[in-house]
């Protein structure tokens, strides 16, 4: 595949198939490309091995386990990321309320925008960043 012409790349950890795979349609007609998907804390972790991917939406929980291991290795490799959970802002570790959440249940569509957005915001901020040196 060739990613020179694609959008930012998307790691998606999400434990539900069903809303997996309306996420991954909707990433893909936002201009998206699915790097990777993980369904599991387990593989989640593996896949950061590879570092293939801009941007990383996770749902906080999967089966029962919380993800923030996988939410701390996205802050160390400084990679951008959102949370996209049925918790409520209050119930996210203070460490990582800086990170933006986008409450689930959710049209996939209108997440697939606010990635895009929250992806595009980051763009801008590092490049008037960039200017100032």
């Amino acid at each position: 595949m060739n990613y020179v012409s694609k959008g930012p790349r998307i790691f998606l950890v999400e434990g539900d198939f069903l809303v997996a795979n309306d996420l991954m349609y909707a990433l893909e007609n936002e201009g998206m490309v699915i790097a990777c998907v993980s369904s599991s804390l387990e593989g989640a972790l593996k896949q950061l091995e590879y570092g293939a991917f801009d941007f990383a939406l996770i749902n906080l929980r999967l089966r029962d386990v919380n993800c923030y291991p996988i939410a701390e290795k996205l802050k160390d490799l400084d990679v951008p990321f959102a949370f996209f959970t049925g918790a409520t802002q209050a119930e996210i570790d203070v460490k990582f309320q800086d990170i933006p959440w986008i409450e689930k249940p959710k049209n996939s569509a209108l997440v697939a925008q606010d990635i895009k957005n929250i992806i595009t915001s980051a763009a801008s901020i590092a490049v008037e960043v960039g200017r100032l040196w």
